[in-house]
């Protein structure tokens, strides 16, 4: 057992610093037949693990506890009192029954959960002694999602919760001088609601989207096999590499890293892929990084068949990365048969950045990016800045910084915009005069030409970045968001739903340029539709329920376009029309007046 070697080692090691004591409530848990687990499938075996280690870890925190120690599927906590103990522990097994309904039998991952009241030896924030080790050695009697508690837990709960209460009689543990007297606890009852945790990680219902007409692929999350968490950017950053290397292939329909990001927690089966996300195949892989060297597995599977079609392992030194990335992208490419445009498919981030230093920056950098606090977005800059020191020949670098500060300015978390634009678009410039490949440069322009009232610049600036990005879901949404405030909202919406078909899990930004463009195209049903969308996955949007109280007003439902406008001024109590119209770039100006005008119905002003 792992917990308990580490506690031996912890107490000699400490043999002499002074100790302090406490009562505790200790739940010690460890996953039944994870050796075989892992040695079938490990990839699977991580993503499941840790998706369910951090509702185990919110379950135990929603019960008064904490965790002291999650290594490999050994789990140690404490709680202050045994009623919390035992109630975190069957919220757990109740919550990881349902999750575990959802996998094969042979998938399935069940903990054993043993509980012990006793003395423990505290070290900052470690815990030892003998009530951590009869913890340890009560899970070792439980079953499969069971739980074993000693006779001390069972005179403080039993009186207390309708539990039922089996006597195994004293047994004799294992380093334990004294047998102790062990109960087996079971829920009384038909348990058939799934708890609360188990209902919100449920996974969304089946859309059951249709195939697109070309081979299309979703790349999961790589797995980081790692024993240190802390070493997650690395295997984000190879996965965001890989998809970056795929964008840019005109034969491959490809899910963008927005909506598979969103599958990080989560242990989708293929079928749900599958009909969640319309396509014909998956990548998954894992990254064990240890020292100076790594080994990445990936394996490519079809979701018609479930069948794996493809899989391969590379162990490399570090500063191999690069060649690494190349061969995982070539192997794909060859096992779905794609005619690739010549040259296209060597030219990825690996021909752009060299440096080892240089490519971890950008890996932070991107995993900062998906922040939301302004100091998130200051740490992207900052990252990319550094890539851009270690590589200054590079373009990527550039583009990516570019991209950063255009988004605090997208995101309303900079103080002086001009600045921040300014920076923005010479940081875009400079990428293109080093042949930026990525697009990102061309899109960062098309925003602030947009921003800036320059119509027909944004618009070219947005065609050329579908064109080198012809999967890049942010391409088509800048582009319909373009073109409806040229005032051609029709053209807009079919590629307002192309983005949000490439990113099935997509921001609720993607869905309010959809609306924007149903509603200035005069489709108002459609426009409420899909603004309604981008509210149930943010209720502060503001742009969403201007939105509604506009195209409520057209359709003239009085009461819902003041509920609308109500939201608009709980989000903004100071909101004025003369300041939102300073902020909409329409290039004909009766156009907005005409909307300004209808939200002036709402009661809005």
């Amino acid at each position: 057992m792992v917990i308990q070697n580490a506690n031996r080692r912890g107490i000699l090691a400490m043999a002499e610093k002074e100790l302090k004591h406490r009562l505790a409530a200790i739940l010690s848990a460890d996953v039944a037949g994870y050796s075989r687990l892992m040695a079938e499938d490990e990839v699977s075996t991580v993503r499941t693990l840790s998706a369910w280690r951090d509702k185990i870890s919110r379950i135990v925190d929603d019960n008064e506890g904490r965790v002291v120690d999650f290594v490999g599927d050994n789990m140690l906590a404490e709680f202050h009192s045994a009623l919390d103990a035992v109630d975190g522990a069957m919220e757990i097994q109740q919550t990881l029954a349902h999750l575990n309904a959802d996998l094969t039998e042979n998938r399935q991952m069940n903990f054993r959960i043993g509980i012990n009241l006793g003395d423990v030896l505290v070290d900052e924030d470690l815990i030892y002694g003998d009530g951590v080790n009869i913890a340890a050695r009560l899970e070792g009697l439980a079953e499969p999602g069971g739980l074993c508690i000693s006779e001390f837990v069972y005179t403080q709960v039993h009186n207390k919760r309708e539990l039922v209460f089996v006597d195994m009689g004293p047994q004799a543990l294992k380093n334990i001088p004294d047998p102790v007297r062990v109960y087996r606890v079971d829920a009384r009852g038909d348990e058939t609601a799934p708890p609360a945790a188990a209902q919100e990680a449920a996974p969304p219902p089946h859309n059951v989207l249709p195939l697109p007409d070309k081979p299309s692929l979703a790349v999961l999350p790589f797995v980081n096999l790692s024993a240190d968490p802390k070493q997650d950017y690395f295997s984000d950053g190879l996965t965001m590499d890989i998809m970056t290397a795929l964008v840019r292939i005109p034969g491959l329909f490809l899910i963008s890293e927005i909506s598979m990001f969103s599958y990080k927690s989560r242990t989708p089966s293929i079928d749900d892929l599958s009909a969640n996300l319309g396509v014909s195949h998956v990548l998954d892989g894992g990254v064990r990084k240890a020292g100076n060297r790594v080994r990445i597995t990936a394996r490519l599977i079809e979701t018609f068949s479930g069948r794996q079609i493809w899989a391969d392992r590379y162990d490399r030194k570090i500063d191999d990365i690069f060649a690494v990335q190349d061969e995982i992208t070539e192997k794909i490419v060859a096992a779905m048969d794609i005619q690739l445009v010549t040259g296209e498919v060597g030219r990825s981030i690996r021909d752009a950045i060299r440096n080892p230093e240089a490519l971890e920056s950008y890996y932070r950098g991107w995993e900062a990016l998906f922040g939301s606090t302004k100091e998130d977005i200051r740490a992207a800059q900052q990252m990319f800045e550094e890539t851009i020191r270690l590589e200054p020949e590079a373009s990527f670098g550039y583009a990516m910084a570019a991209w950063a500060h255009w988004w605090a300015v997208a995101q309303g978390l900079t103080e002086n915009v001009s600045v921040t634009l300014e920076q923005a678009a010479d940081l875009a410039g400079r990428a293109m005069d080093l042949d930026d490949f990525t697009g990102l440069s061309h899109l960062v322009m098309a925003e602030i030409d947009l921003f800036n009232r320059q119509h027909d610049k944004a618009l070219a600036a947005a065609e050329k970045a579908v064109i080198a990005r012809p999967s890049c879901d942010l391409s088509f949404v800048a582009k319909a968001n373009i073109l409806t405030y040229l005032g051609r909202a029709a053209e807009a919406i079919d590629l307002a739903k192309f983005a949000i078909r490439l990113a099935p899990v997509s921001p609720p930004f993607f869905q309010v340029v959809l609306a924007a463009a149903y509603y200035g195209s005069g489709q108002y049903a459609e426009a409420i539709a899909a603004a309604t969308e981008a509210v149930k996955a943010d209720r502060n949007n503001l742009a969403a329920f201007l939105i509604l109280a506009g195209a409520n007003i057209e359709l003239n439902r009085p009461e819902a376009s003041q509920k609308a406008a109500a939201e608009v001024r709980r989000i903004t109590p100071d909101f004025s029309l003369e300041k939102y119209a300073a902020t909409q770039p329409y290039k004909d100006p009766a156009k907005l007046q005409q909307i300004i005008r209808t939200l002036q119905n709402a009661g809005l002003n």
